[in-house]
């Protein structure tokens, strides 16, 4: 865990709009984290695909929103103000044909008006037999694409949108992971993944980072790094305590408040 994030790393990313694989966590550290992510899955009651904004009720997830590696590498890309948007874990369950259509991050976020840089950790090995991401070196270059709501009943992800430009797929590179590794990528890169065909169960955590030139506004951020002015942005004012039911229940409600709300027309995350 010493090695720090080179200059080749940060010169690969750039280019290619994505960099990896980076190693952030242990094995036993990503095993760790799996354990927790599996109590809060076997809370939930059922095969939950898509689990947002963990980080902000459960101490394990900020904790791993914040780990050192992974801030350092951050760091370097967008400067020395971090702040954490957002988390998400993505799971895809064995033989599960749920798939990821091609797109771009921050259709509705604004993400790509600010200094934004995506992190992709896995907590079990991410391999294309399991749908590890895909992506399409260099296509962050091309700017913001047209986009529009996909229907798809396969789509992992909730209310998301399609890329309306022909992808050559041909181009497309892995994303091979182990299960401590991250990725770094670029919001304007055109990604996606396929579905999962194999025995295991392929779990990504992913964690939105964003400077104080940021200005939306609808959830508390974390400060990750730097103190930078940001009056406008709300700041989570402490990590997540309490018991886990507690949270539990306070993160259901959270999230089930986002979705009244989206339905009801507001603007989607």
């Amino acid at each position: 865990m010493s090695k720090a994030f080179s200059a080749e790393q940060a010169a690969r990313y750039e280019r290619d709009g994505a960099v990896f694989p980076v190693r952030v966590l242990t094995a036993d550290e990503a095993a760790r984290y799996r354990a927790e992510f599996e109590k809060l899955e076997s809370r939930v009651g059922a095969a939950r695909g898509y689990l947002a904004w963990s980080h902000l009720f459960f101490r394990w997830a900020y904790d791993l929103a914040r780990t050192p590696s992974i801030l350092d590498a951050v760091e370097k890309l967008i400067g020395p103000d971090v702040l954490i948007y957002s988390t998400l874990i993505l799971c895809k369950y064995p033989h599960d044909p749920s798939l990821v259509r091609w797109h771009q991050d921050g259709t509705h976020s604004g993400l790509y008006l600010s200094p934004t840089v995506s992190a992709w950790v896995a907590l079990s090995d991410s391999t294309p037999e399991n749908g590890c991401m895909r992506l399409i070196p260099g296509s962050h270059r091309l700017g913001r694409l047209p986009h529009a709501a996909s229907s798809a009943a396969d789509n992992l992800l909730k209310n998301s949108d399609e890329v309306q430009v022909e992808v050559d797929e041909a181009t497309a590179s892995d994303v091979v992971l182990s299960a401590g590794e991250m990725s770094l990528h670029h919001y304007s890169i055109i990604h996606g993944s396929n579905p999962n065909l194999s025995d295991t169960k392929r779990v990504g955590f992913i964690i939105r980072f964003v400077t104080p030139r940021f200005t939306r506004a609808d959830a508390p951020f974390v400060r990750a790094r730097g103190a930078g002015d940001c009056p406008h942005l709300e700041l989570l004012r402490e990590p997540p305590s309490g018991g886990f039911e507690d949270n539990f229940a306070a993160w259901v409600a959270f999230n089930s408040g986002r979705e009244r709300s989206r339905r009801a027309g507001a603007k989607r995350f």
